[in-house]
């Protein structure tokens, strides 16, 4: 029986993989009954990792002596996905004039520091490249570069720095809020 939530999972471990510091040389087999590799389903699914690099995919992969194997079973291995339009140093909260309240009360460093949760969120959903369309305070170029160098795991970003919006949009910045005295 099809569960979706093992081709996730197996979506998921594919994309912690490719997160720098994983296992550093560690040769991992992932082994499911399918493999989509960008163009056509394969049977077996194998997919041959050391360290950050993929060796061998396919059926024909060969396996070297001593590496560690995952078996999904039936689940389908698929490549990392990527997201087009993503705010990873943006909390997510039902209420968005209270979250933007609540950000007022946290330091750079601490929003920083929460958006990490996003980040690693985000690659084990299997998102292995995201590009973040807007931020503030340059928290995305810092997230990006320590995701890039395996300080936090995190997807490879493509970061815009700022966002492009139209006046009283969601990319406006007063979000309806007066800056300065009122008068």
């Amino acid at each position: 029986m099809f569960s979706p939530v093992r081709p996730l999972l197996a979506a998921a471990v594919l994309g912690a993989l490719s997160w720098p510091a994983f296992g550093q040389q560690k040769t991992i087999v992932l082994r499911a009954a399918r493999m989509f590799d960008g163009h056509e389903m394969r049977t077996p699914g194998l997919v041959v990792v050391s360290g950050s690099r993929i060796l061998g995919v396919g059926p024909r992969a060969s396996i070297p002596a001593g590496a560690q194997v995952i078996d999904f079973g039936e689940a389908t291995l698929s490549p990392g996905f990527i997201d087009a339009h993503t705010h990873l140093s943006f909390m997510y909260t039902a209420d968005y004039r209270q979250g933007l309240l609540d950000s007022l009360q946290q330091t750079i460093p601490e929003q920083t520091l929460r958006a990490t949760d996003n980040l690693k969120k985000t690659l084990m959903a299997g998102i292995t490249t995201a590009r973040d369309v807007g931020s503030s305070d340059f928290m995305d170029v810092g997230l990006r570069n320590a995701a890039a160098a395996g300080v936090i795991p995190g997807p490879r970003m493509l970061v815009a720095v700022r966002a492009i919006g139209a006046t009283g949009g969601h990319c406006d910045e007063q979000n309806g809020f007066r800056a300065g005295p009122s008068g």
